[in-house]
């Protein structure tokens, strides 16, 4: 049997676990006395000699015990350090280094020793950083995957770098020796995450001065590296990680899908959905303009996203002021500083605008959509104020200052070389350079896709000699999605590549069960892109963000979309600098039994109307504070234990909860709370919620119980079914049969509970003795 890092673990026979018990037993009631002895000399604010012993006692036989180690820092100060020479305050902190390098041999991976030996090095006069790093050095041969010595010995790198400020060489040829280090202790053992790390970290540091062709050569190396690694145990995690880090990942966009007015009476209410979850720094700019002569002028308002944290969400609206008056025309503007993404990284790329005509004040008319507009001199808001100078009037969105810097394949280049052509060779921008891995950049596209091909074609053929290797699977199932980042979300291959992805979560959750719920999510995730692509398309003016499908473009399919892989899409530069109202988009999305354990991002629902989420495995409906236009919902026959979110969906007349895990009347009747600071109360409409199937029929009394307290709710226009359909319709089927069998039903009361009790009529025959 083996413990941490392949060490042996202590077998105990019967007698050597009494012993031990009684050691153990022996060790505790010292310990108190000496916890008690700490507390006097706490309270009597001891910083003698005598006081030190008891917290090194302590600090010997328990290293974790943080607070001894601050009373130990206090003696020091006020008693030994205190008006001493420099030169006797370096020899006591050395004492220090002596006392915690003993016990650190006996338990080298306590946080607190290694933070006491740091709080000794900073206040020394001299510290002897050099004496460190040797002395770290001999603990990393003993356990070489001790993460707590791989962060010191950073720490004493970090150190010498700051006493060499300003001499790049040494620096540099310090950094060098360090890489070799992790080279050394890779070789001997590949299984050592934090030598890895470490190395990922000194790499970006020497590859800074190099050439890009000096640069790929490094990579090489360090993709072959790699490769002896995963040949060697496919099932140890830390070199499969180190290759993910070098592939690396290119930043995610924020996109906005879209925007809707959702209300015009008795104030304007506009909602704004993105793609991922955002922090507002600064609010959207929204103006108006009372009549057609009339200046712009701000329209006053508040922004607020849904749920219960008002400053970080996926969907946000705005609220009119009531002093405020909005008129015939409004535009919403959300600039790229406007926002901050959940994600690392992540960032909007250029400004976007909406209009809404508001002459037209019918929602069913206007689909409650807004048109969105090219970014020029032609809006109400001078954007210049914010990006400096725009394109003309003709809404053209070729000009540096609107343009993603991330564009798609070959219209990028054109585009590129379409602006140099017109510019002078002092006015010439550098060439776009794109991420190839963590490390490298190129001035073409391909060379990213080449690698990702390359990399996806080794893990393929390790996983024919290790077929049920986990990491093997996972690792394949990141790269295909940085591949598929790298084409059009249409593209035929894009649509494989989701199906593989998804089929290797699955194989995942079979030979990894001890993980299944992280494959799960993973799944959900893949699942959840695929199949609200209908909903989506590239935005015809940044590739490669996305925006809500309207139903008015042509078909996007195979080849129609863009791709930095070089599948061109034509671009109708007429139809752009058009306003055109566009149509709807689709209404109704069917996900049920898909196995989907959340709804990753549900800003992408707000102009549905009908969602089927039946038999998943969903836990939560939070979700539902985004399903602003949603009306007929199924969530039947999922894994929900409590109603929330109700309150934020307006539109809502049909919900359906059976067969799902709520057992209590409280987590039932949440889903109410705040009823009446929602929409839905307001509007007057009648909503039918049915909650058949669920464990609070048996835990809560029953039918009857349910329906009398949900009468003393006194939620007007909800009606509840506590009963499924199937159970009503057998009662129904067995009321029927018993009416014509004869069967006469009676109903009891008893108390709150209602008993039915059943009276057969039958002829007995001809009475005893009867003639």
């Amino acid at each position: 049997m083996e413990g941490r890092h392949g060490q042996k673990k202590q077998v105990f026979t019967p007698e050597g676990l009494k012993a031990k018990s009684e050691r153990d037993a022996e060790q505790v009631n010292e310990f108190l006395q000496l916890k008690a002895q700490l507390n006097k000399v706490q309270e009597s604010k001891q910083h003698d000699n005598e006081a030190l012993k008891v917290t090194t006692a302590i600090l010997r036989r328990t290293p974790d015990y943080y607070s001894c180690w601050n009373i130990r820092r206090n003696i020091l100060l006020e008693g030994f350090l205190k008006d001493v020479d420099k030169e006797t305050a370096d020899k006591i902190y050395m004492g220090e280094l002596e006392f915690l390098q003993e016990n650190l041999k006996l338990n080298p991976k306590s946080y607190y020793m290694w933070n006491h030996r740091r709080w000794c090095l900073e206040h020394m006069n001299n510290p002897p950083w050099h004496k460190e790093l040797a002395m770290v050095g001999k603990f990393l041969e003993l356990d070489a995957r001790n993460f707590h010595g791989w962060d010191y010995r950073r720490y004493i790198i970090r150190q010498l770098d700051q006493q060499d400020k300003g001499n790049e060489d040494k620096i540099l040829e310090r950094a060098r020796g360090e890489f070799e280090f992790t080279t050394t202790k890779i070789s001997q053992n590949f299984s050592n995450y934090s030598a890895w790390h470490n190395r990922s970290k000194l790499l970006t540091q020497l590859v800074a001065s190099m050439t890009e062709d000096e640069k790929e050569a490094v990579v090489e190396n360090e993709f072959d590296q790699i490769k002896n690694a995963i040949y060697t145990d496919p099932e140890d995690q830390s070199a499969w990680l180190y290759e993910l880090w070098l592939v690396g990942r290119e930043d995610k966009h924020i996109s906005i899908l879209g925007a809707s007015v959702i209300s015009f009476q008795p104030l304007l209410e506009i909602v704004v959905a993105f793609d991922e979850t955002i922090q507002l720094r600064q609010p959207f700019t929204v103006m108006t303009r009372v009549s057609d002569d009339a200046e712009p002028t701000p329209l006053a308002g508040e922004w607020k996203a849904t749920g219960s944290d008002a400053g970080l969400g996926s969907v946000w609206i705005f609220q009119q002021s009531p002093e405020s008056v909005y008129g015939t025309t409004v535009e919403v503007v959300v600039f790229p500083d406007d926002v901050c993404g959940q994600r690392a990284g992540s960032r909007l790329m250029a400004p976007v605008c909406f209009e809404l005509e508001t002459i037209n004040q019918d929602l069913e008319t206007i689909s409650g959509r807004l048109t969105r507009l090219p970014i020029g001199r032609n809006l109400m808001y001078d954007v210049s104020k914010r990006i400096g100078p725009v394109p003309p009037p003709d809404g053209r969105l070729d000009h540096p200052a609107v343009t993603s810097p991330v564009a798609s394949g070959d219209d990028q280049q054109q585009q590129q070389q379409h602006q140099q052509q017109q510019q002078s060779p002092s006015q010439q921008q550098p060439q776009k350079q794109y991420l190839v891995t963590s490390l490298t950049r190129s001035s073409s596209a391909q060379d990213r896709i080449d690698l990702l091909e390359r990399e996806i074609s080794a893990v393929r053929e390790l996983m024919e000699i290790e077929p049920d290797s986990k990491w093997p699977l996972q690792v394949l199932s990141m790269l295909l999605s940085e591949q598929r980042r790298t084409m059009s979300l249409f593209s035929k291959r894009a649509k494989e590549m989701d199906d593989e992805c998804i089929e290797l979560q699955e194989k995942l959750i079979q030979i990894d069960p001890l993980r299944q719920e992280r494959y799960e999510d993973r799944r959900t995730q893949l699942v959840f892109d695929r199949e609200t692509l209908p909903l989506l398309r590239d935005s015809r003016t940044r590739f490669p963000e996305l925006e809500f499908r309207t139903g008015d473009e042509e078909d996007e399919e195979v080849g129609s979309g863009s791709g930095r892989g070089g599948e061109k899409r034509e671009i109708d530069q007429d139809k752009e600098k058009k306003k055109e109202r566009v149509a709807p988009p689709p209404r109704h999305l069917d996900l049920s039994m898909r196995g989907l354990t959340h709804i990753p991002m549900s800003s992408y629902f707000i102009h549905l109307e009908t969602l089927n989420l039946d038999s998943n495995a969903i836990t939560t409906t939070r979700f539902l504070r985004n399903l602003l236009s949603v009306k007929h919902l199924v969530l039947s026959n999922n894994s929900i234990k409590r109603l929330e979110g109700l309150q934020h969906a307006p539109s809502l007349a049909f919900l359906t909860l059976e067969n799902n895990l709520i057992g209590r009347w409280e987590d039932f009747v949440s889903g109410f709370v705040f009823w009446g600071e929602g929409k839905l109360s307001r509007t007057g409409a009648t909503v039918q919620v049915k909650m058949g199937g669920n464990p609070l029929m048996e835990n809560e009394g029953g039918e009857y119980v349910l329906e009398k307290r949900w009468d003393d709710v006194g939620v007007v226009g909800v009606h509840v079914q506590f009963k499924t359909d199937e159970q009503i319709a057998m009662e129904e089927t067995l009321a029927h049969d018993q009416a014509r069998s004869g069967t006469i039903s009676t109903v009891v009361t008893e108390g709150c509970r209602r008993v039915s009790t059943t009276v057969v009529e039958f002829d007995a025959g001809p009475a005893t003795g009867s003639n």
